[in-house]
């Protein structure tokens, strides 16, 4: 049956791929005959024609980036979010193009007329596809295994983003192993959390196979590590080559020039803005402009970081360092536009410029967290393997309130991973954070699991290190 999954999946994924590209020219198509009538002039026409190889590669490039061709256990509403964010792209991407090849004939107007109905036509596909495969996957019933604070975290975020395609069933303690065979033959799918002792990971990871079962697993350091290992041979003898977390000199050298060239771009685009709203700051709250903070990067370095100010002059003074709550009276009103939209960190371009940070990699985090950090999880360290950025993995898979583990995996990640490719990628996917206001907002109070659970009229039945769920 899995394997019919598979082959239905990569089958649609292909399928999807190619009338995505033919509603996106239809899009064009239909804009011209809507602007001009069933017989558009050619010479309007054929700045459209000399440009079909770069809207088609650009939507392809696109669509990927913000994964539109994997929208399994994704809502609607983001994947609308998405395509809203591809086309609009999509179009400055063609615009800035006609420029290029001189084709002022293409009208403006066509660009708009084309937005509209791509969006129109692309949703109602998307919607299709994704009810398909939300029907030909069905709802999968999981069992989690973890301690109960770490495995209820994971079951809201599953219940939040993952309804229609997972239900869970079971939550059931690392101690209660006897309880996870009883009741394995009832889910579809095992979920391990971190913190789970390896020993019981092995067993689990033989017990899904024996009873066919799909098995995630959140990693650690040696399973990311694992991950791009490559497989090498010493005679007869097969071994697995493992390269320390960190990037090559090729590597670190064409970053460098990357963040050269775009950080100079960057600050000669944005300095008027940059002018605006130091005057903003200036006018609205007693205090500089510019707030300078100690952050640490590479190789444990510490820099400042320039950020304009959001928070009152001296905000820290009888705190001591915090993280911001949701609501935290100390942000000014400026600030909460400058914090919501990123625009306070459009200074940071000076330290990627001057070499303290990169535009991206983990987010610089203070000497006094970094040092509780480290005590606590013994592979924070890794991720000082390379510089700090402005942007990150773990800032656009992640929100604000992320758990520190989690961030960190997303961080090692990374770097395991690292190629410009992956850089430009997750510049593109930061312009979607900017508008999810989860991603920028401070520390907030969250539902207890059974208070979730109860109002979505679950039943919740709960013993000593199990929890069954039924609707």
């Amino acid at each position: 049956m899995h394997n019919h999954f598979h082959k239905f999946f990569k089958l649609s994924k292909f399928i999807v791929f190619i009338v995505d590209l033919l509603l996106i020219h239809t899009g064009f198509i239909l804009a011209y005959i809507i602007k001009f009538g069933i017989s558009p002039p050619i010479v309007n026409l054929q700045p459209y024609y000399e440009l079909i190889p770069v809207i088609t590669l650009s939507a392809i490039i696109l669509f990927h980036v913000y994964g539109l061709y994997t929208i399994s256990r994704r809502t609607y509403g983001d994947i609308v979010f998405s395509l809203i964010l591809s086309l609009l792209l999509l179009q400055v991407i063609t615009v800035a193009s006609t420029f290029f090849i001189r084709q002022f004939a293409f009208p403006r107007s066509i660009f708009i007329i084309a937005f509209g109905v791509q969006l129109i036509v692309l949703s109602a596909w998307r919607y299709l596809v994704q009810n398909v495969r939300k029907y030909v996957h069905g709802e999968k019933k999981v069992m989690i295994v973890g301690e109960k604070e770490v495995a209820e975290k994971l079951a809201k975020k599953l219940i939040s983003t993952s309804r229609g395609w997972f239900d869970i069933k079971y939550i059931i303690s690392p101690q209660r192993y006897e309880e996870i065979i009883n009741h394995i033959s009832d889910v579809d799918a095992i979920y391990i959390c971190s913190g789970v002792d390896e020993n019981l990971k092995t067993r689990l990871f033989y017990d899904s196979m024996k009873f066919k079962k799909h098995l995630f697993i959140v990693p650690n350091l040696r399973d990311i590590l694992l991950v791009k290992s490559q497989f090498v041979q010493f005679d007869d003898v097969p071994a697995i080559s493992v390269n320390y977390p960190s990037l090559t000199s090729e590597d670190k050298l064409i970053k460098r020039l990357f963040d050269i060239v775009f950080s100079f771009i960057g600050i000669v685009v944005t300095l008027p803005l940059m002018i605006i709203i130091a005057m903003f700051v200036k006018a609205t709250s007693p205090g500089p402009v510019i707030y300078k903070q100690l952050r640490v990067t590479e190789k444990g370095k510490k820099f400042n970081v320039y950020k304009f100010r959001t928070m009152v002059k001296d905000a820290e003074k009888m705190s001591g360092p915090v993280l911001a709550t949701e609501d935290d009276p100390r942000i000014t009103k400026v600030g909460k536009i400058l914090r919501a939209t990123r625009l306070d960190e459009l200074p940071q371009l000076f330290n990627v410029l001057k070499g303290d940070m990169s535009f991206v990699g983990p987010r610089p985090e203070r000497p006094y967290f970094v040092e509780q950090f480290e005590k606590q999880y013994p592979s924070y360290k890794y991720r000082h393997n390379v510089k700090a950025g402005i942007t990150g993995l773990a800032q656009v898979f992640g929100k604000y309130t992320t758990d520190v583990d989690d961030k960190l995996r997303l961080d090692l990640i990374y770097i395991t991973n690292y190629s410009l490719w992956l850089d430009i990628k997750i510049i593109l996917l930061t312009l979607k954070t900017i508008f999810i206001k989860e991603a920028s907002s401070g520390v907030k109070r969250e539902m207890e699991l059974e208070e979730l659970l109860k109002s979505l009229n679950y039943n919740v039945y709960s013993e000593l290190g199990i929890t069954k769920i039924d609707k």
